[in-house]
């Protein structure tokens, strides 16, 4: 090789590496290669940006934000409002009341009502302390049947005092009830002969007494009664503990309250009169 050869060479070499030395000082600012190791320095300037969090997240939930965080404040009310909330729920606290009295006093009046036993006159049917509720609806659309347990009003001719009272029905108008030998014998309406009534409800071995009054009814003779229109004949299940139409004669049904369908009082012996 020619000395000019390699002149050439050298010449050509050192800007190859003066071209490469650049190159590094831009990327690097440096003319060392990279060698890709880290050093212990840099390994523990990473750890310190892995570990500590930096101070601005500490003090404010957002980074760009500056000073105080603003939370919008709520207003408080004014004692107006509040006097205003107050007469508005009162008002409607009154107007459920009212309106729940106005329904019972209406359910009261005109559907249904309870009554309490006071006396041992409708045993073993009813005890002393039962509850019954009574329909006041049923006679508006049916008619009185023997056998129903009626509510009816009855007034005290010594006293004048109005009281209710139950009985159970014996017999309708314009039938015959009969008393003979402690049993009670029935001639429907149109019929000519008289039957024995049958009482289940009975306890057993009671007997049935005659009338204690006489000219109970306006067609009768001695413990007989013609029933008459618009009248029904009750009496209570004690026989021997009833004062019933024996003693006042037929009910007028202008004065039935209604009909006791159920007990409902003790829970335990709830029933279907």
């Amino acid at each position: 090789m020619t000395k000019d050869e390699q002149n050439s060479e050298t010449s050509g070499s050192d800007w190859i590496d003066d071209v490469v030395s650049r190159a590094l000082i831009s990327s690097y600012g440096s003319n060392e290669e990279p060698t890709g190791k880290i050093t212990d320095q840099e390994e523990n300037s990473e750890e310190d940006l892995v570990v500590k969090p930096i101070e601005t997240y500490e003090q404010y939930p957002y980074p760009d934000e500056e000073g105080t965080i603003n939370i919008p404040e709520i207003p408080e009310e004014s004692d107006q409002e509040k006097s205003k909330k107050s007469i508005k729920k009162t008002i409607e606290w009154l107007a459920v009341i009212v309106g729940a009295l106005l329904v019972a006093f209406l359910i009261k009046t005109f559907l249904m009502q309870a009554y309490y036993i006071p006396s041992s006159s409708m045993t073993p049917a009813l005890q002393v302390g039962d509850r019954v509720l009574v329909n006041k609806l049923s006679y508006e659309f049916g008619e009185v049947s023997r056998g129903d347990l009626v509510v009816f009003k009855r007034t005290d001719l010594e006293t004048g005092n109005e009281t209710d009272l139950i009985k159970r029905v014996i017999a309708t108008e314009g039938e015959i009830l009969e008393i003979s030998d402690g049993e009670i014998f029935i001639t429907e309406r149109g019929a000519k002969d008289r039957k024995l009534l049958v009482e289940p409800y009975l306890a057993e071995g009671v007997v049935t007494q005659g009338f204690v009054f006489e000219d109970l009814c306006p067609e009768s003779v001695a413990n007989t009664c013609l029933v008459p229109e618009n009248f029904i004949f009750v009496m209570g299940d004690n026989r021997s503990g009833s004062r019933d139409s024996r003693y006042f004669g037929p009910v007028n049904t202008d004065d039935i309250v209604g009909r006791a369908f159920i007990r409902i009082w003790p829970l335990g012996s709830l029933k279907l009169l």
